[in-house]
C-alpha cells in the first residue's frame, strides 16, 4: 500500500508531466504551490490523501487552467503573477526588532516597534507555511504573552520610578519578554513548511 508521501509525489509528477509545455519558472511555482496546499490539507486532515487529491483536481485540468492563465501560449508570461510570498524569516525578524526598539528610547522607536509587530502578525496570519494551530502557538509566545507581561508591569505592586528595586525588576521583565519573543519566533521558524 502506498504512503501519503508516495501518492503526493506521484500526483505532483503527473502534474509536472502535463504542464511540460509551460515555462520552467511557472511550472516550478505551480508544483510548489500544489505541494504546499496538499501538505497543509494533510496536516489538517491526516490520512485523507485520496480525497484531498480529488479536491485538488485532475492534472490535465490543472495544466489547461495554468496554460489559460498564461495567455494561451507557453511562452507568454502570466498577466497576474499573483501574490508574492514573503520569506518565512521576515516576520520573525520583525517580531524581534519590534520587541527591541522600544527599549532603545524615544516614542518614535516605540511606534516603529509596534508597527513591526503588527506587520509580523499580518504576515504570519497570511502565510501558508504554518497551520492555524502553529500560527496561534507561535504568535501567543511571541506577541500575546509579552504584551500581557508589559501591561501587567504597569499595574503591578512593584515600586516604580526612583525605587532601587525598579531597575532590576524592569530589566528582568525586559529579558523575560525578549526570551519569550525569541522562543515564539524560533518555534515558528522550526515548524515552518519548506516549499
Amino acid at each position: 500500500m502506498k504512503t501519503d508521501e508516495t501518492l503526493t509525489r506521484e500526483y505532483l509528477a503527473a502534474v509536472e508531466r502535463e504542464t511540460s509545455t509551460l515555462p520552467a519558472a511557472a511550472r516550478q511555482e505551480l508544483i510548489a504551490d500544489l505541494g504546499e496546499h496538499i501538505e497543509v490539507a494533510l496536516a489538517e486532515r491526516p490520512g485523507s490523501v485520496h480525497e484531498i487529491l480529488r479536491e485538488v483536481g485532475d492534472p490535465r485540468a490543472i495544466a489547461a487552467t495554468a496554460l489559460q492563465e498564461l495567455g494561451g501560449t507557453a511562452g507568454v508570461p502570466a498577466r497576474k503573477p499573483g501574490r508574492r510570498r514573503s520569506p518565512a524569516w521576515l516576520p520573525l525578524v520583525l517580531l524581534v526588532v519590534g520587541d527591541v526598539l522600544p527599549y532603545l528610547g524615544g516614542i518614535a522607536l516605540t511606534w516603529i516597534g509596534f508597527a513591526a509587530r503588527v506587520a509580523a502578525v499580518v504576515i504570519v496570519c497570511r502565510a501558508r507555511c504554518w497551520t492555524v494551530a502553529q500560527k496561534w502557538t507561535g504568535l501567543t509566545l511571541a506577541v500575546i504573552v509579552p504584551v500581557v507581561a508589559h501591561v501587567a508591569w504597569y499595574f503591578s505592586p512593584v515600586p516604580h520610578h526612583g525605587s532601587p528595586a525598579e531597575p532590576v525588576a524592569r530589566w528582568t521583565l525586559v529579558a523575560v519578554v525578549f526570551l519569550l519573543t525569541l522562543a515564539g519566533a524560533g518555534w515558528l521558524w522550526r515548524n515552518r513548511r519548506r516549499a
